[in-house]
């Protein structure tokens, strides 16, 4: 898979990646080496025609590519099985999940709060404060941050500030970081408190926000809040499913 970058306009040494966004808290990382995908869902829509462009996954897209699909838990919503078919079409892929699912070759399964290496990538675990955990990505320079189902709701806030504070100890530096957003008023305050906390003690260079269940005019609302509370937030929010942004050493260049 092409960054789309030409080669003359980074060097070796530049952090770069190609970041699509899939849908609710779907999204596709490219790096040098690899792909990331993370809790894909089709949301029971059915495409005439699957591009990973249209936010989409085709499997014989990436037949030749390096991939790692990431599953935070076994929600609907974050877990869809149609990504085992993939299996039939990538020769080389694994399974990363966020729950024990499966002792087979291509499947990983973590517990909160561990660090496993597979092959160059170094991943490691916080709990969830729903099910499941939040996965922080070292790979291909790149430091990476999916939260899964973080903060989903009121009552989380002591629980998610203590895996914050935790990721505070294993990093220093989060290029870019998926945190999901609260989609009902009654929860809002309460909800995204989790988030601009992370932002506030973590310093990403950029935010995606996510988890809008096709809604996703709350990413603007969630923006809007984060540039008010902290004028140093660069949060980005994806419209529809296959946008894309371009990563370069900290920031969006498209």
């Amino acid at each position: 898979m092409s960054l789309d970058i030409p080669a003359n306009h980074f060097k070796q040494t530049d952090r770069i990646a190609k970041i699509i966004y899939l849908g609710h808290s779907g999204w596709a990382v490219v790096t040098r080496e690899c792909i990331l995908i993370f809790d894909y869902w089709e949301a029971g829509k059915n495409p005439a025609s699957r591009s990973i462009s249209k936010g989409f996954i085709n499997a014989e897209e990436l037949s030749d590519q390096k991939v790692f699909v990431f599953v935070s838990h076994d929600h609907k919503d974050h877990f869809d099985r149609v990504i085992f078919k993939w299996l039939y079409k990538i020769k080389d892929i694994k399974y990363v999940m966020g729950w024990p699912y499966s002792n087979a070759e291509k499947y990983i399964s973590f517990k909160p709060r561990e660090t496993k290496k597979i092959d160059e990538m170094e991943i490691t675990t916080i709990e969830s404060t729903d099910a499941g955990v939040g996965f922080l990505i070292k790979v291909d320079g790149l430091t990476i941050f999916h939260a899964g189902d973080h903060e989903n709701g009121s009552g989380y806030w002591r629980k998610y500030k203590k895996e914050i504070d935790f990721l505070a100890q294993v990093t220093k530096q989060i290029d870019f970081a998926f945190l999901p957003v609260c989609r009902y008023e009654r929860d809002w305050e309460d909800s995204n408190k989790g988030s601009f906390y992370f932002i506030e003690r973590l310093k990403p260079s950029v935010v995606f926000p996510m988890h809008a269940g096709g809604e996703e005019h709350f990413y603007q609302k969630f923006a809007k809040e984060a540039k008010k509370k902290m004028g140093q937030a660069n949060v980005r929010c994806a419209a529809y499913r296959g946008e894309y942004f371009f990563f370069k050493n900290g920031e969006i260049t498209r």
